[in-house]
This record gives C-alpha cells, sequence and structure tokens, in this order.
C-alpha cells in the first residue's frame, strides 16, 4: 500500500464592514468545483476535516496499487450505476465519518496495467535481438579472418585457415613486431598475403631499398600458381600496370615485366602483354626483347566501342565545366546532347559542324587535344559483331573491297599481366594520365571472372595534384573506396611518398615503408599511419632498414602476440611462466618484414663496374693461389 498525505482546509468567508462601522459577513455565489483527480481513499480511512475558519491537520489517505490484471478483473468487474457515466469523474469530498472509498469503475479498467501479449512479443524480441548478436559476433570473425590483408603463419594455425578455402602467398618473414616499448619475436616468422580479399597497398622508398623487389613478390603471389615454396595460389589474378618513362632508346623496361621470366624451369609464369605507343612500336619491342617470347610488345590502340564520352572528358583534362574555356563548353554541350546515343562518328560529325562558329585559336585548342586520342585510335576498319564463339566482320557493301580484320587478341585475361609502358618522348605526364584513365576504366569494367590487381608502378613520375593528373588520382581514390565491391587489389609504389593524396594514405590498408632518409617524407607519412610509436624512434628505424628490410603496417591483419605491454622474447628460460598469446589485429602495431627472395628473374639490380659474381670468383682464385706462393717460398 502506498500512503499519501494531504492537506485539506476551508477558509472563513469573508468579513466586510458597512457605513454603520458594523461587521458583517458576505457570502460568496457557490461556484461549480472542478472535478478532483485525488486517488480514492481506502476503507476504514475516515477523514475528520471540520468546516471552521483555522486549518486542520493532514488526512492521511491511501492508494491501492495491487489492481488485478485484466484476466482477473473479467470475473469480479462491477458496472456502473444508471446514472453514472463511463467519462464522469467521482470526486472524494472530505466528509466526517464517512467512508468515501470508491471501487474500481469500468472506465478504469479499460486502461490495462500490462498487456499479455506484449509481454510474449517483449521476450520473443530480446530471444532474437539475443540470437543475433550471438551470430553477429561469430560473422564479425570469419569477416576479419577472410578479409585480413596480411596474416603471420601462427594466426593462420590459430584461425584454421586450412578449414577454409582460401589463397595466399608468402610475402617474408616478420623478424618482429612492436607496439610502443614492446617488441615480440614470433617463433614462426612466415608472413602470409592474403591474394584472396581486395585491399590497397603504398610500397615506398628510395632506389636500392627493395621497393620494386617487394612490388615483385607481391606479383608472384598473384599470378604463379601451384608452387608450394611460396604459397597457394587457386585462382590467378588479372592485373594491369601502368608504367611511364622517358622514353627512346635508353628506355628501360618495367621491373613487373621480368615477372614473366622465370629462374628456375619448374616455375610456371604467367603471360606478359606490353601496350605501348605506336610512334615508339619499334624502339620498345627492342627493349623488351631480353625478356623473351613470354613478353609480348603490341602497340595500344582503342577501337571505337571503347571510348565513350568520359574518355573525351579524361583526354581533354576537363577537370570543372565551370573553368573550361568556351569550345570545351561546345564539347560538353555536344556530349550531354547525345547521351546514351554516344558513339565516336556521331561525335566527331557533330563536332565539325560546330567547329565552323570557332575562331582559328580555339580550333588550334581543340584539335592539339583531340590530336592524341586520334593516335592511339585504331585505323578505319569494320567493326566486328560476336556471335556465339565466332566473330564476324559487319560490312556494308561489296565483301569483294573489303578484308575482314584479324581477331583483336584480349587485353585482359586471368592470369594474364598487361602492361601498359607509354615510354615515349612525345607524350608528357599529363596525356599519360589522361590514357591510364581510359584504361584503368576499360579494366573496371573488363569481365575476367576473377580477382583484380592494379600497380601504379614509378607514381612519382607522373602521379600529383595539377589539373591534368587529377582525374586519375580521383579513379584511383574511388577504385580504393570500393575496391570491396569491385574485386580489385591496388598497389601504389613509389619513391617518393609525397605524391600520393593523404586521403588515399587514410584509405589504404597496408603500408609498406622501405629505406629513406628524407625528414619531410617521414613527416608526411607520420599524419596517416596507425602505429603507436615514437616519431624519432620510428624514423631512425626507417634510416637504418637495411636493403629488403621494411617497417609494415596493416590494422586488419590478424597475428598472434602477447596481450600486455610488456617485453616478449621466445628465448626465456624454463623457469619463467609461459606468456599468453592471443590472436588480434595488428591495430597499432608495426612489423618489421625482410621480403623474401624471388623466383622470377630481378631485372632491376644494380649495375656494378665489376659484377657480384666476378669478384666472388677473383676472391676464390686469389685464395687457392696464396697457398700455392707459399709453398713456393718454403722451397727456396
Amino acid at each position: 500500500m502506498i500512503v499519501f498525505s494531504a492537506e485539506r482546509s476551508e477558509s472563513a468567508p469573508p468579513v466586510t464592514k458597512n457605513h454603520t462601522g458594523k461587521v458583517t459577513s458576505r457570502k460568496t455565489a457557490a461556484r461549480p468545483t472542478q472535478p478532483s483527480r485525488q486517488p480514492p481513499l481506502a476503507s476504514g480511512v475516515a477523514s475528520n476535516i471540520r468546516k471552521t475558519s483555522t486549518p486542520t491537520k493532514p488526512v492521511p489517505f491511501t492508494f491501492r496499487t495491487d489492481l488485478t490484471s485484466r484476466t482477473d478483473r473479467s470475473t469480479s468487474r462491477k458496472t456502473l450505476s444508471p446514472k453514472a457515466d463511463k467519462s464522469t469523474k467521482i470526486e472524494a469530498s472530505p466528509v466526517d465519518n464517512v467512508d468515501t472509498r470508491v471501487e474500481p469503475t469500468e472506465a478504469i479498467d479499460d486502461e490495462p496495467i500490462y498487456d499479455l501479449d506484449a509481454v510474449k512479443a517483449a521476450k520473443v524480441e530480446l530471444k532474437h535481438l539475443q540470437g543475433l548478436t550471438i551470430d553477429a559476433l561469430d560473422l564479425s570473425k570469419d569477416h576479419e579472418m577472410q578479409t585480413a590483408p596480411l596474416i603471420t603463419r601462427e594466426a593462420y594455425i590459430a584461425a584454421g585457415y586450412k578449414k577454409h578455402s582460401t589463397q595466399y602467398g608468402v610475402m617474408g618473414q616478420a623478424l618482429s613486431i612492436h607496439l610502443k616499448s614492446s617488441t615480440y619475436v614470433p617463433v614462426d616468422p612466415r608472413l602470409y598475403v592474403n591474394t584472396n580479399t581486395p585491399f590497397t597497398a603504398v610500397v615506398c622508398g628510395v632506389q636500392g631499398s627493395g621497393k620494386s623487389h617487394t612490388v615483385s613478390v607481391l606479383l608472384e603471389n598473384m599470378f604463379i600458381p601451384k608452387l608450394q615454396e611460396i604459397g597457394s595460389l587457386q585462382q590467378p589474378l588479372a592485373g594491369l600496370v601502368l608504367h611511364f618513362g622517358e622514353g627512346g632508346i635508353g628506355s628501360l623496361p618495367s621491373e613487373a615485366a621480368w615477372v614473366g621470366v622465370p629462374s628456375v624451369k619448374s616455375v610456371r609464369t604467367p603471360k606478359v602483354r606490353v601496350f605501348v605507343s605506336k610512334s615508339s612500336l619499334n624502339t620498345m619491342k627492342s627493349v623488351y626483347a631480353p625478356l623473351g617470347k613470354n613478353v609480348e610488345v603490341v602497340p595500344l590502340l582503342f577501337n571505337e566501342t571503347e571510348l565513350d564520352a568520359q574518355a573525351f572528358l579524361s583526354m581533354m583534362a576537363v577537370g570543372s565545366s565551370d573553368s573550361a574555356p568556351l569550345y570545351i563548353q561546345i564539347v560538353l554541350s555536344i556530349l550531354r546532347d547525345l547521351g546514351e546515343r554516344f558513339s565516336y562518328k556521331l561525335f566527331m560529325d557533330r563536332l565539325d559542324e560546330e567547329k565552323k562558329t570557332f575562331n582559328p585559336a580555339q580550333i588550334a585548342g581543340l584539335e592539339q587535344r583531340l590530336a592524341l586520342l586520334n593516335s592511339f585510335m585504331e585505323p578505319n576498319r569494320p567493326q566486328p559483331t560476336t556471335f556465339g564463339s565466332k566473330t564476324y566482320a559487319n560490312i556494308s557493301g561489296p565483301k569483294s573491297n573489303v578484308t575482314a580484320p584479324k581477331s583483336t587478341p584480349h587485353r585482359f585475361a586471368a592470369g594474364q599481366l598487361t602492361i601498359v609502358d607509354l615510354s615515349d618522348p612525345f607524350i608528357d605526364p599529363g596525356s599519360a594520365c589522361g590514357l591510364f584513365e581510359i584504361v584503368t576504366r576499360l579494366f573496371v569494367r573488363a569481365e575476367v571472372e576473377t580477382g583484380k590487381v592494379l600497380v601504379v608502378d614509378e607514381a612519382h613520375k607522373y602521379l600529383s595534384t595539377n589539373r591534368g593528373v587529377a582525374g586519375l588520382t580521383k579513379a584511383l581514390l574511388t577504385l580504393t573506396r570500393e575496391q570491396r565491391h569491385l574485386g580489385m587489389r591496388v598497389i601504389i609504389s613509389t619513391q617518393e611518398p609525397t605524391v600520393v593524396p593523404p586521403v588515399l594514405l587514410d584509405l589504404c590498408t597496408v603500408a609498406i615503408m622501405h629505406r629513406f632518409s628524407s625528414p619531410a617524407w617521414w613527416d608526411h607519412l607520420a599524419r596517416h599511419i596507425s602505429a603507436d610509436v615514437s616519431v624519432d624512434a620510428a624514423f631512425d628505424t626507417v634510416v637504418k632498414l637495411q636493403t629488403g628490410q621494411a617497417i609494415v603496417l596493416a590494422p586488419s591483419g590478424l597475428g598472434v602476440f602477447p596481450p600486455g605491454a610488456e617485453n616478449t622474447d621466445p628465448s626465456r628460460t624454463e623457469g619463467d611462466a609461459p606468456t599468453v598469446l592471443k590472436m588480434s589485429q595488428f591495430g597499432r602495431r608495426y612489423i618489421i618484414m625482410k621480403t623474401r627472395a624471388r623466383v622470377t628473374k630481378d631485372g632491376g639490380t644494380s649495375v656494378l663496374v665489376v659484377p657480384a659474381q666476378e669478384s666472388e670468383e677473383s676472391e676464390s682464385e686469389e685464395e687457392t693461389s696464396e697457398p700455392e706462393e707459399s709453398e713456393d717460398e718454403e722451397s727456396e
């Protein structure tokens, strides 16, 4: 029972004085009182309130809370009197020696205290929510294991990857794992890269630090199947490498092309096709000739079906229509009018009509931008139409006057590494980025029935924030944001990390830093990395890295290490307590890694005056010749 106290009083009637000075009482007119919302009084409680001019003592009253449920009230429910209405509210007026208890009426009973159906529904919802929570935890763990870009061997065993169908490659060995002042040396140093999941990796370092070697190792893990020495690859990927150099006779081939040249005959390397500028075809064939017949060099030519409105915008370096010149505005209006009906021939016909109103300066600027694209167009020939597995020429006119074209090989395919090398003295970095953007868009749209990997090789030579290059930068950002939906792996290799946009560094899942000595580079990277390290200590570590070593950051990678922050070394004495290891993500930890040796030839070795093999042979000859000289001296 809940007991409430209330204080009720009645004031004396108001008094006034008349003109004779006598005190008289004036009764006010009775006003209708508002219905009181006071709870009903319990039985046995009397309200001893008297009508006096002085306040009375507080009158205790009670309020019932032990009302029955809806099902119990159905049998003992009382109805109102005929004069009472459901909307009538009963007021408990305090009268002397009168029991003012009011039984619950039907109006109060219409408001249920609880609903059994609602209680049952709440229990079902809560049980379902708890089940979803358990399932969500399991799904979250499975998702973390399937999408982890890097995995240590210890985590591979602890997570039971053997039971799952996955593919991985041996990237190198983890020399140590660091977190603040804590250092953990894995018992099994093998470090795997998960080639089954999309990821974005940024590889940086000065020349000779092992940067290109690391990129080639990643490509080997994605294209060389059935080789236990480097991991397990069930389905090779389809790859695209963007490369740009100075061009000319002294050009060097892309180091990624050496993935197609095996160092041992038992290694089955992927097919490598190199697309180059038509104006430098013979020169580039001689450049790639030492790599063998497995590396094919062909000219880069687009047909009309591969070009769309966005390709023209890429070649014209149109970043924003607001800042574009007048003739570019006219080109944009033509593209908008054509819409989905766009074709290269129809666009050029409309453009020829509009050029009649251009002045000579506008015509020169437009033709200059279209000249490069026209140089990469296929010569006029009938467009092929595909019917099933055969290709026929869509020819209008007498067949005797037209020669059917040869079938163009696929530009992208599973298990094939495609390299677009635009090393040409007549192509500037801005034009190269426009062509790279077109090729990248075609690569994303290609149906290869496997995963894809895009390598931006030597990005410091052409990647920047200029207007002509902004299109390629935006394309890379889009691929990084949508990599899971596109099945894309993006690897950016550069000597100078400052050319990589800060947003791209924030979005990358793996950062591999080889040796460099520039404080400005480290300041640029330190603002976008997740490692919890001292800035000075980490920079000292980067400067002292040996060739092939790197600091690896992969927050979503999986490893096994002690949860505490104390130093852990596997070389501990027998009396020490065993360290409890736990599998979790790397988080803010960083790894010092040593990249494994390649199974393909290394085309990026340094050119020395005396080759390393000859110097070793000369040293061995000197060692063998020294004892002979000593014997001659003894005989003398």
